[in-house]
């Protein structure tokens, strides 16, 4: 039974390290578009591209350009 234990926790343990190495996007949040009106947030997030709003102006990661392109041109 300790067996049994100890092998699942490893085994999460090894998931929850793995999780943050799986993501798509992970550099840095770059301008996109003039203004938050110019850009179309639904195609982005159906496309699951994240994005950030701040001042009125939408914010991706640098490397999801190409799809973000792709995706609402």
């Amino acid at each position: 039974m300790k067996k049994h234990r100890f092998r699942n926790l490893f085994l999460c343990f090894t998931a929850l390290l793995m999780l943050p190495a799986c993501q798509k996007y992970n550099s840095k949040l770059e301008q996109w578009g003039s203004t938050v009106d110019t850009v179309d947030t639904a195609k982005l997030k159906r496309n699951n591209i994240p994005y950030e709003i701040k001042d009125g102006k939408v914010y991706i990661p640098e490397d999801a350009f190409s799809d973000a392109t792709y995706c609402c041109t």
